[in-house]
């Protein structure tokens, strides 16, 4: 099995400086053209037998892209949404510092501040889709989602523990494959943006 693990394209709050998470900002023009792009770009590459989204705008969006070019449709999935990041959503970043401050010994990853998901329940959330992945049998599958999704995602691909500090950066409409061969877990590549 092959997966491409796609970032959606640029977001209003991307520009706007705002927290995201659960606020369900659309994409800009040119995270739509960042999307048309990258729709191009695996159409002519890849054979795609199933793609699977995110629900929020920035990822279905990004997602009914490929789709569109591939001739194939979108299955929406909630466990694929962004880290819910509770009364940060939508807000201003320079603003959220005041209104909403961590406490000097950081955020624990069962902490909950400000009606947020913790990051244990996070991680579990993924891993419960990622174990329901294991059991498709396509042998190519997009999936779009968000920075923080991904990154919980990577982590289940490499059986990380919970406590790990390795992040994968991941930009607009970045692109990762990920191979299954020979009881192998492959990185083929990493946040490719070859099409824009």
């Amino acid at each position: 099995m092959e997966l491409l693990i796609v970032r959606h394209g640029q977001s209003v709050a991307d520009i706007e400086n705002r927290h995201e998470g659960r606020a369900d900002f659309p994409l800009t023009d040119l995270g739509k053209e960042q999307a048309e792009k990258l729709a191009t770009w695996m159409s002519s590459h890849y054979e795609i037998d199933h793609i699977i989204s995110s629900p929020l705008k920035r990822a279905l969006l990004t997602a009914e892209s490929i789709a569109e070019r591939v001739g194939i449709s979108v299955e929406q999935d909630r466990a694929l949404m962004e880290w819910n990041n509770g009364e940060l959503a939508g807000e201003l970043k320079s603003e959220a510092k005041e209104k909403y401050p961590l406490p000097k010994e950081g955020r624990k990853r069962h902490d909950e501040f400000y009606n947020c998901e913790s990051m244990i329940n996070f991680r579990a959330r993924v891993e419960i889709f990622w174990s329901k992945l294991m059991e498709a049998e396509a042998e190519r599958i997009a999936i779009v989602a968000h920075g923080g999704t991904i990154n919980m995602l990577f982590q289940s691909f490499l059986n990380l523990p919970m406590d790990t500090n390795v992040t994968l950066h991941t930009g607009d409409t970045g692109v990762h494959l990920w191979q299954f061969k020979d009881g192998k877990n492959i990185i083929k590549f990493s946040n490719s943006q070859v099409h824009l």
